[in-house]
């Protein structure tokens, strides 16, 4: 039975010559999120818009960690936006969006899902960078 829920496949192989076991474990997209190319890094309404830089998460750098709050059943529709014009970053949100997404410098996603689940939530990036201990914020569902 499918769910909503992130599906994932765990892969086991035994390399021959050496006898070591590995196991790996694979994001498959759910059906829940709505991931598209952005034409522009222009919010759309109804959108939240983050951007991506050398200044981190919306300027996290300087400013803290950058808060977005929904109530339980709304759909949160995300602008990722990179502006950096040197280094890819990445958005990935724990719980629902984990496998998350890389954007290269100048490229822009819209990132569209159900907070079904209460909670808070670290949004991070997913892509080692200069600036990655600071990118980091908080997704709030009340």
């Amino acid at each position: 039975m499918l769910t909503s829920r992130t599906l994932a496949i765990l892969a086991i192989s035994i390399t021959a010559l050496s006898g070591f076991i590995t196991i790996q474990y694979f994001h498959l997209p759910s059906p829940a999120f709505n991931v598209s190319f952005a034409q522009s890094c222009e919010r759309p309404p109804g959108y939240v818009l983050v951007i991506l830089d050398d200044n981190g998460f919306n300027d996290s750098i300087h400013r803290g960690q950058p808060t977005i709050e929904f109530q339980r059943g709304d759909t949160v529709n995300i602008l990722v936006c990179n502006l950096d014009s040197v280094q890819s970053h990445g958005f990935a949100i724990d719980h629902y969006f984990p496998a998350g997404v890389t954007s290269r410098p100048g490229e822009a996603y819209k990132v569209s899902f159900v907070a079904k689940d209460l909670g808070s939530f670290t949004i991070y990036c997913n892509v080692f960078c200069t600036v990655h201990t600071f990118m980091k914020g908080r997704l709030i569902v009340n």
